[in-house]
């Protein structure tokens, strides 16, 4: 660190830390420390003096590094970044350590002397180690670019049902060109066998319900002549490579291959042939999509009217097999029940039911003109389904106790609409997720938006869930505007920790692909039997979790190093344990406990003075060799916070922590070392009470078990 000329300045915060901390004994605590060329106390080191003060001294004293003791990060740290690099100084060499949320207002001299009260002597003793930290960290931080690149303004929509055709004709109109691939020979998708729109217009009656067919030739007419929209039918994406900002695809059939900023995934869903259950034969036993096809027919030509309609909902779905709704079944059946009574008045229609989930605000009206028309609900208990004959569909009506024989010309099964079969291989090619029914779910990264760039790779419809037509319309719109934001930005930054490889030491074993969440890494033949790790910079999300997976440490962070966090351990075990008190080292997850703990301080909840908290950006970085070399370097306990199962900000940080401490307490306890003092508890960040609870609890435990016996004292 001989390079290192780093500035120190310690914020009274008017009397809001110096009434509490000693803040001269830190000033010349602090002067101590190697690389440390300037410590000066401020007033108010955030207000415009304070500010110019820091970036005076940067000019005058040479700094090429500058920490300031004060409030917690969350609050004013863009401000002192914006401040330094004014100065000249990257924002990447500033830190700011929390002594006032971390320290002094969780132990104030009234508090028991087991939390830092008394005097301040102990709490003081805290803030001096973390400044220690925190010039340790700094003292090792790497400067890094943020990555760019140009965005092509074209988009490449997959799939030329409702979902597709809405989402091209939306970019098309707001002047970007678009690519539409469709397998079939004619667009459509299962709209094509639809006979009727449903729901009607807002307001509007039977009457106003609008024929598909009619609906479907306007939309088809509008996206063909569109001058931006080509269409490419009976074609199929084969492949897409590149990375955010430019893709280029591969088209089979038509034989093309272009470059793309966006892709939006529309290849909608199929509907369920429930073969084997209910006697379905497709000719009496039905689907209700088949059904659709029929009444089209009869609308066609005259054929004589069916007379006895049974219409089975849930059929083959909300079980084991398949435990989801698909939300437009009942609505469906409603209104081709509706459809065979005004075809034939004299028909026989009755609908069995579990539940009816028919969303609408006029959907009331429906229901009372199916009554009035003579169409007959019965509702079974999915323990007693019906049980279809070759003559009759025999069940049991759970409102009235009766037991119903009913003749049928045909069954009509409301079967679910699943995943197209290729739905995996499309998830494969372009890298999203699928949900444990096979869709396409949103995936919501709850990060800082300067360290989360848009993949510009977008679902709707049904491939993202089963929907109707309205959805359908609606999120195919939203889509393509979130496309349209993408691709007009023309270039997208991201400031994210990330990740990179040592390509010296890498052994191609390809953990670290498994472990990724965003799918940033992939690996790469080079010269040699093995291959070679590579991470995408605008797709890393600087979670960590590859950094702890690598066997061979050939990935790191540079603003979150190995170096970087053992050095903070050392500093925070290197001072005097006061009064025999155990040393209590705490990684945090920076949205867990790291911002419940500052919570707690806002809100002034004292907790043990023992504590020193090392805030990491997710709990995927938990690196049980960290937590080893505090443990033998005389730490009494390691506690560990992460966000609760379900909540991480990196989809799945915390059950990859959770697995590797799990592993760890039983390796402790393998060698003969108290499990018990290695602890991960879930915390939320806006449960301060909480935190303050389990952390209490930890420590009291460690004070029970005694020093540890790794001290070596």
């Amino acid at each position: 660190m001989s390079d290192v000329r780093l500035g120190v300045f310690i914020c009274d915060c008017g009397d809001r830390i110096a009434s509490i901390l000693d803040v001269d004994a830190l000033a010349r605590e602090v002067r101590d420390l190697s690389g440390v060329a300037v410590a000066r106390r401020l007033r108010y080191s955030c207000s415009p003096d304070g500010l110019a003060a820091i970036q005076s001294a940067i000019a005058e004293e040479g700094l090429n590094r500058v920490l300031v003791a004060g409030c917690t990060p969350r609050t004013l740290q863009p401000r002192f970044r914006a401040a330094c690099e004014e100065a000249g100084l990257d924002g990447d060499l500033f830190e700011l350590v929390d002594i006032r949320e971390g320290c002094a207002w969780v132990h104030p001299p009234s508090a028991p002397p087991s939390q830092g009260g008394n005097g301040g002597g102990a709490a003081t003793a805290k803030a001096v180690d973390l400044i220690r930290m925190g010039v340790a960290r700094v003292a090792l931080r790497q400067t890094r670019e943020p990555v760019s690149t140009e965005v092509v303004p074209a988009a490449l929509v997959i799939g030329g049902g409702l979902a597709g055709m809405t989402a091209a004709l939306t970019l098309a109109n707001a002047g970007l060109p678009v690519k539409l691939v469709e397998r079939e020979a004619t667009l459509g998708g299962m709209l094509r066998d639809v006979y009727t729109l449903y729901p009607p217009l807002p307001g509007g009656g039977r009457g106003e319900w609008r024929n598909a067919a009619e609906f479907l030739a306007e939309k088809v007419e509008a996206v063909t002549r569109h001058p931006r929209i080509e269409v490419l039918l009976e074609s199929q994406v084969t492949g897409i490579a590149g990375t955010v900002g430019r893709y280029t695809v591969g088209v089979s059939g038509c034989g093309q291959q272009f470059d793309v900023g966006a892709i939006i995934v529309a290849t909608g869903a199929r509907v369920l042939q429930p073969w084997g259950q209910f006697r379905y034969d497709r000719k009496r036993v039905i689907t209700q999509l088949e059904f659709e096809r029929e009444l089209t027919d009869q609308g066609r030509r005259t054929n004589r009217p069916i007379t006895n309609v049974v219409m089975i909902l849930c059929a083959g779905q909300r079980n084991e097999a398949i435990p989801y709704c698909s939300g437009v079944c009942c609505m469906g059946a409603l209104t081709q029940a509706l459809e065979v009574k005004a075809a034939n008045p004299q028909a026989n229609v009755t609908i069995l039911f579990r539940d009816l989930y028919l969303p609408g605000e006029d959907i009331y009206e429906e229901l009372l003109e199916a009554q009035r028309a003579g169409v007959e609900f019965i509702r079974y208990a999915p323990s007693s389904p019906p049980q279809v004959t070759d003559e009759a569909v025999e069940v049991h009506d759970e409102l009235t106790g009766m037991d119903h024989h009913l003749p049928y010309d045909r069954v009509v099964l409301a079967t679910p609409l699943v995943p197209q079969p290729d739905a995996s291989v499309v998830a494969h090619m372009l890298a999203i997720a699928q949900d444990e029914n096979g869709f396409f779910p949103e995936v919501r990264y709850r990060l800082r938006p300067q360290n989360y760039v848009e993949r510009g790779i977008y679902v709707c419809g049904a491939a993202h869930y089963p929907a109707g037509r309205m959805e359908t319309e609606f999120q195919a719109i939203s889509t393509a505007f979130n496309a349209l934001r993408h691709l007009q930005a023309g270039q997208v930054t991201s400031q994210a920790p990330v990740a990179v490889v040592d390509e010296k030491r890498c052994t191609g074993c390809g953990n670290c692909v498994e472990s990724c969440p965003f799918g940033a890494i992939s690996m790469h033949k080079r010269e040699g039997v093995l291959d070679l790790s590579q991470i995408d910079p605008l797709l890393c999300k600087g979670c960590g979790n590859c950094v702890v997976t690598c066997p061979v440490k050939a990935i790191s962070q540079p603003l979150d190093s190995d170096a970087q966090v053992l050095a903070q351990i050392d500093a925070a075990l290197a001072g005097a344990s006061p009064d025999g008190r155990p040393r209590i080292v705490v990684f945090g997850c920076e949205w867990s406990s790291h911002a419940a703990a500052e919570l707690a301080g806002a809100n002034k909840l004292s907790y043990p003075v023992e504590v020193r908290l090392i805030r990491v950006g997710c709990s995927a970085r938990f690196d049980p060799i960290h937590v080893l070399w505090a443990l033998f370097s005389g730490a009494d306990g390691v506690f560990l916070g992460a966000c609760p199962p379900g909540d991480c900000h990196y989809t799945n940080g915390n059950r990859y922590a959770q697995e590797r401490i799990n592993l760890l307490r039983g390796m402790l306890a393998e060698s003969g070392f108290d499990p018990r003092r290695l602890r991960l508890e879930w915390i939320t960040p806006d449960d301060p009470h909480d935190f303050v609870g389990k952390i209490t609890d930890f420590t009291n435990l460690v004070r029970a078990l005694g020093p540890s016996p790794a001290r070596g004292e």
